[in-house]
């Protein structure tokens, strides 16, 4: 199987957040979809093992806050590159808290949505969950950011380019976690790695790792 192929489907760059216990945090994800329109439910897709998903699975609740595309790469980092086992995500502003007490952004952001978890599915390594919006909310009228977006502005480039750097000649190798999706950037050649390098999203082992072509 490729599972490269896997990288052309469409996502978008979200915050989901939560508030349990007093405990806040959020996390970056990529899959939060309207499912159906009436009743309005979606579905959010997250790790098992982050912080953010056990606090969900808790608590039954969650925001998604559906970032903007200017949204500096900073912010993306703050919330996907590290853990609030280690730190508060959610210190200082740029928050609100929806009626059910869940923190979602307010800069950097075009909309919310409040979400009641009606049901969840284990899917191994990952949590679905089936979701009915209580509230909803526009926050700007910029355009959202979506995972390609991202990756573009991550390595360098431009969104307007995002779409011609197929033309462009060659290119070193991109590895990509299949699992997570992070794109490996470091110095150091991938296949160079040692074996025991682990993806610093997800924590899966090198060998979940494909070249994107």
């Amino acid at each position: 199987m490729d599972k490269s192929a896997m990288f052309t489907l469409t996502y978008g760059l979200f915050a989901a957040g939560v508030e349990e216990g007093g405990k806040k945090n959020a996390c970056i994800i990529n899959t939060a979809i309207q499912a159906t329109s009436d009743p309005m439910r979606m579905h959010v897709t997250m790790m098992k093992s982050n912080l953010t998903t056990q606090l969900i699975r808790k608590k039954g609740s969650l925001t998604v806050s559906v970032l903007s595309l200017d949204c500096p790469l900073e912010v993306v980092a703050s919330f996907g590159m590290r853990s609030g086992r280690d730190c508060n995500k959610c210190e200082g502003g740029g928050f609100e808290n929806d009626s059910n007490g869940n923190p979602y952004l307010t800069q950097n952001t075009i909309a919310y949505m409040s979400l009641n978890v009606a049901s969840m599915i284990d899917l191994g390594t990952h949590n679905l969950f089936i979701c009915d919006v209580i509230e909803a909310e526009k926050l700007g009228a910029g355009q959202p950011m979506t995972y390609a977006d991202y990756r573009a502005l991550k390595t360098g480039g431009s969104v307007a380019k995002a779409a011609d750097k197929k033309t462009d000649a060659p290119k070193k190798k991109t590895w990509v976690c299949s699992v997570c999706h992070y794109v490996y950037d470091g110095d150091i050649p991938f296949e160079d790695l040692p074996d025991d390098y682990k993806c610093p999203v997800c924590g899966q082992p090198k060998s979940v790792f494909v070249e994107e072509v």
